[in-house]
């Protein structure tokens, strides 16, 4: 065999070894991103719970101001304040992470749609689009528990936040008295909000360990 025989085929397995180290690459960063995505995931919904729980404080400091036995009203308003600027602040958190969340998964669906049409074979083809729409179907219950989570907080923080300007200029005991039917659909709303929150993340983690993997 001539040597230049040997180094055109020399060229030709260098360049099959680098096709085929493209093709793992590609495959292993595919499965980077997918962990990337569970990760902005999981991150979304532990905003969501981290905000319940927060919620749930600022209604202790509220039921605290409401008892007829509160001893000291003003300094409880004032700590009810700062509950709420808090619970606001985890709120703005849910956001950031949806965000976040979002962009991993356009990033995903583009990577995967490229690979997929870069497959050959029609059958193999068409079977890792069928999975792309089944895994598209089970991040759409994800993609939307930061808006879910908004639709849930956001008319209830407007109604405590009605009840707390109503007390701004009159924390006497007459006008919490006045305030104790509102104060029992707030609490009612706020049971029926901590279980839809439950509802949400419960629906979320499921579709998070379908993406995961193993």
């Amino acid at each position: 065999m001539s040597q230049e025989k040997t180094w055109r085929g020399v060229a030709v397995l260098a360049a099959l070894a680098l096709a085929m180290a493209a093709t793992v690459g590609a495959q292993d960063e595919g499965v980077k991103q997918v962990e990337r995505l569970v990760k902005a995931a999981g991150n979304t919904v532990k905003a969501v719970g981290d905000t319940k729980v927060q919620l749930m404080k600022t209604m202790d400091v509220y039921n605290a101001l409401m008892a007829d036995d509160a001893t000291d009203r003003k300094k409880l308003y004032k700590s009810l304040q700062k509950e709420m600027e808090n619970t606001e602040k985890r709120r703005a958190k849910i956001d950031e992470e949806s965000a976040k969340m979002s962009a991993e998964a356009d990033t995903l669906f583009q990577q995967w749609a490229d690979s997929a049409a870069a497959i050959e074979n029609p059958d193999l083809r068409k079977k890792s689009d069928d999975r792309l729409a089944a895994t598209k179907a089970s991040y759409a219950e994800i993609g939307t528990v930061g808006q879910k989570a908004g639709d849930l907080y956001g008319p209830f923080m407007k109604a405590l936040q009605d009840q707390v300007t109503f007390l701004g200029h009159d924390l006497n005991p007459s006008a919490v008295a006045d305030l104790k039917p509102e104060a029992a659909k707030i609490n009612e709303a706020a049971s029926k909000l901590m279980q839809g929150i439950d509802d949400t993340i419960g629906t979320a983690n499921k579709n998070i360990a379908a993406l995961r993997p193993e």
